[in-house]
């Protein structure tokens, strides 16, 4: 029966995102901000080509979102592989000094649950640069698979990987993430389940399986503001603050940072409204204080928007205007899914993502990483190929994106 309902859910998952228009949160007076402007001039890294044209959006198949999520199917069973190495990546910090009224910058894992951890002090890779990927759309891989796109994410220069786990089940991806942490590469781990049912299993158990291999960051469901992916078949985020407190809960008292689930710009509730109304039940429920180790995931695809729209990349500014009026601070942003896509100009693919990864170089602090959707689907054993246009590697052929530009790390 579950299986049934993953199929059902993950054939009608993402969908293409409606263009209403969203109403901004103005930060809280006198709150910290960064240099870049509302204005959202493009970084200076990066100056777009004469001959590149950046339409507004167009509701066609080029802006078209990912239609679905990973699923379970007929996935090659693993065999167990025994670590290569026991190198973990380096979280780094600021040294201690104070920072706001209250705050000590300090290792990570030296805050207890009940301090507020600021977004300085959560964990990042060694030589980070905010450059993420979203692995593959399925809940474990082969070896040789894992092997092949870890050595391409290196040679990318990707820092982050956000990946599937089958809810709390451990075993599945441990050679995976004993690969990217050998390579300096911090893992993001998605808690797959594919509605707010509770997760089946040990999620304590879980999160110190893993983070004693090195994966800090735990995201909580996923679109709970879009009706499939609701037990009671609509959006609710009352029901969402309860659950993810639940699962919050345990993931903090055993050693892992717990990420609230990117919301769908496309979602039947407005993503905005829906993530301002969880905070405030959070908060009236009394679990506010879990938000001290949290972060925040983001699906900010951008489409083929002009560059400053802010509904698009740089989406991210608006959830934290939320965040910082119910909590006064920024909580850190990781983006688990993102792109712009245009099979017909794959020269116009290429200069979006020169601007989304070339971002990063001047980002916001507390917008941690960006992931593009895809790495791979096909030529990674995905089963689904309604999302194989989006896939960077695919069966006989590459995305000239990675060469032209993610080989060259600049």
């Amino acid at each position: 029966m579950r299986f049934l309902v993953l199929v059902v859910l993950l054939f009608t998952g993402c969908q293409p995102q409606t263009m209403a228009v969203i109403p901004t949160v103005a930060p809280v007076a006198g709150a910290a901000q960064t240099a870049v402007s509302s204005s959202s001039s493009l970084p200076p890294t990066f100056t777009p080509s004469a001959a590149t044209t950046l339409p507004t959006l167009d509701a066609g198949l080029v802006n078209a979102m990912p239609t679905g999520k990973a699923k379970p199917g007929e996935i090659p069973t693993q065999t167990a592989v025994p670590p290569t190495a026991t190198l973990r990546p380096t979280a780094t910090s600021t040294p201690p000094t104070t920072t706001g009224p209250n705050y000590v910058i300090k290792p990570f894992d030296r805050y207890r649950p009940s301090e507020i951890m600021p977004y300085q002090a959560f964990p990042v890779p060694a030589a980070n640069n905010g450059w993420g990927i979203h692995w593959i759309p399925t809940i474990k891989q082969e070896p040789g698979v894992i092997d092949q796109f870890v050595a391409e994410a290196v040679k990318m220069h990707i820092k982050w990987v956000v990946f599937l786990n089958d809810g709390v089940r451990v075993g599945d991806n441990d050679y995976l993430v004993e690969q990217l942490v050998t390579h300096g590469i911090m893992p993001v781990m998605r808690l797959f389940q594919p509605t707010l049912q509770p997760y089946d299993g040990d999620i304590g158990g879980l999160v110190r399986y893993y983070r004693a291999k090195g994966v800090y960051y735990y995201q909580i469901y996923n679109e709970p503001n879009t009706n499939v992916e609701n037990t009671q078949s609509f959006a609710n985020p009352n029901l969402y603050a309860a659950e993810w407190a639940r699962v919050a809960r345990e993931v903090v008292a055993n050693g892992g940072l717990p990420g609230i689930g990117a919301l769908s710009p496309g979602g039947e509730y407005n993503h905005v409204d829906f993530l301002d109304r969880t905070l405030r039940a959070l908060a009236f429920n009394g679990d506010d204080g879990l938000l001290n180790h949290a972060w925040l995931a983001v699906h900010n695809y951008h489409g083929l928007r002009p560059f400053d729209d802010p509904d698009g990349f740089l989406l991210f500014r608006q959830y934290d205007a939320i965040i910082q009026s119910h909590l006064g601070r920024s909580l850190p942003i990781i983006s688990t899914e993102a792109g712009s896509y245009n099979p017909d100009n794959r020269a116009q693919e290429t200069e979006l993502i020169r601007y989304q990864y070339g971002y990063m170089a001047t980002a916001e602090p507390y917008f941690l990483a960006f992931s593009y959707w895809l790495l791979a689907n096909r030529a990674g054993g995905g089963f689904d190929d309604s999302w194989e246009w989006q896939a960077l590697f695919q069966p006989g052929f590459t995305h000239p994106a990675v060469a032209e530009f993610f080989y060259r790390g600049d």
